[in-house]
């Protein structure tokens, strides 16, 4: 493909950003983009902290619409278009701590609706909105929406009331599509009672909008966590387990195939989930044991004169969506970390993708094809490596609603960072025809939205 230049389209001296990988960020005609504006990204967001959403203008002029309770840096306020419209969605929360979504109106800067429930994605043929309980996101550690802890309720490990849910855009009318309790059932002898809380995070809609991918995951008594790749029909139908191990981001790249980057272990994560361990003699001996052989691992790889092994243990997956497991590696050797893929409007079998950050900091953005097993590199933006001062803001509300259970896996320095607008993943998306490409990137020291023009 060719590409052409690298064009900054936001400025400063305010922050702009949108978010996750996995939406449309330009309108059907091309000359809106969704945005978020912020003035300070050295720390995350706090409890009723706004930030303005709106768009941005082929001239990169943001034209703020509204202001948000809900946001994070790496999620964004999940705003997207609603079809070929040029009205698109918000999620926001009211002074009772609800989460909700306003419609808006693009061309006019307006709200011109107000839903009774918050939007994830949007199958625009049938004006549903799917989503997820964001309060629970973020009490499980994942990018949920910070809120005030003393609105809190104990936080159910299995429940039967919620999980994912279906919302009518036109009449308002929610519905519980399938429980976290029947979800944790499906593929499995019997729920996996762990100790932690189950959750699910990232529903995407495929391509016709009748299938939702989803993540299920849970934390295990040997300190690591299962992932397990999920699929249902948007009417309720089929549930599917997929695969089940490390499992990170993923793409449709058509109504009956999904692409992702992970290890599809069942086995091995069964073995983890044992009651035994527990046990706290035990589980010190499995980490002693896990942390001995990732030592001899690097040791070999270092010392390759000596001792051939493959060093790439993950894969991206071709993984159909099918009751028959139907799993493949691909890219590799080509494709060699976790990135944020998204697949080509029209041709999904293209795929804008990146990396994270290289031993110097430096972010890839790179175009792949699935059909000849070819990347094409765009770019390398280099990251800050400035981190959130605890001593300058209540770090402890950034983390209010958090199950203790979770808080205690994670270091609070890192989460901080990782929570911050500093940490800035590239995130590329694509635009409504396919053309452009969108990113975030903090390479020249504030935290802009930039894009790149492509053609076959």
């Amino acid at each position: 493909m060719l590409v052409h230049r690298i064009r900054r389209l936001t400025s400063g001296p305010k922050h702009h950003f949108f978010g996750f990988h996995d939406l449309v960020q330009s309108n059907a005609k091309g000359d809106y983009a969704l945005s978020l504006e912020v003035n300070d990204i050295s720390r995350p967001p706090l409890p009723r902290e706004t930030c303005n959403f709106g768009v941005v203008s082929e001239d990169g002029v943001f034209h703020s619409v509204h202001s948000t309770h809900t946001w994070n840096y790496p999620q964004g306020s999940r705003q997207q278009w609603i079809g070929s419209l040029d009205f698109f969605t918000c999620n926001d929360r009211d002074e009772n701590g609800k989460v909700f979504a306003w419609v808006c109106d693009a061309r006019k800067l307006s709200v011109v609706q107000k839903l009774g429930f918050p939007v994830h994605c949007i199958n625009p043929n049938v004006r549903k909105a799917v989503y997820i309980n964001y309060d629970r996101l973020h009490a499980v550690g994942g990018y949920g929406y910070v809120h005030d802890s003393s609105k809190q309720k104990h936080l159910i490990d299995i429940p039967n009331d919620d999980g994912i849910w279906v919302g009518d855009i036109d009449s308002n009318i929610t519905l519980l599509l399938v429980s976290l309790a029947e979800i944790a059932k499906c593929g499995e002898r019997s729920a996996v009672n762990s100790g932690y809380p189950h959750y699910v995070t990232h529903p995407m809609l495929n391509p016709s909008g009748t299938r939702i991918a989803f993540l299920h995951r849970y934390r295990v008594a040997d300190g690591g966590e299962t992932t397990r790749l999920m699929t249902i029909g948007i009417d309720g139908e089929n549930l599917r387990c997929l695969a089940k191990g490390f499992l990170s981001h993923f793409t449709w790249t058509s109504d009956d195939e999904l692409f992702i980057w992970g290890a599809n272990q069942p086995a091995l994560y069964a073995l983890r989930e044992l009651s035994y361990l527990r046990y706290p003699f035990i589980n010190c001996c499995v980490r002693f044991a896990k942390n001995s052989l990732r030592t001899i691992r690097n040791i070999m790889q270092i010392n390759k004169t000596h001792v051939q092994t493959n060093s790439q243990s993950m894969f991206f997956l071709r993984i159909k969506d099918s009751e028959d497991e139907v799993i493949t590696q691909t890219a590799e050797g080509i494709l060699v970390e976790d990135g944020h893929p998204m697949a080509r409007p029209g041709n999904t079998s293209v795929m804008v993708n990146d990396t994270y950050p290289d031993t110097t900091g430096n972010r890839t953005l790179m175009l792949y094809n699935l059909n000849n097993n070819n990347r094409q590199d765009i770019g390398r933006f280099r990251m800050l490596f400035e981190m959130p001062n605890p001593d300058s803001f209540d770090w402890r509300k950034a983390q209010a609603g958090v199950d203790l259970r979770i808080l205690k896996k994670f270091d609070k320095d890192l989460y901080l960072f990782t929570r911050s607008g500093l940490h800035c993943d590239l995130h590329p998306r694509w635009s409504w025809d396919g053309k452009k490409i969108y990113f975030d990137s903090i390479h020249e020291g504030s935290r802009q939205i930039y894009m790149v023009e492509v053609e076959d």
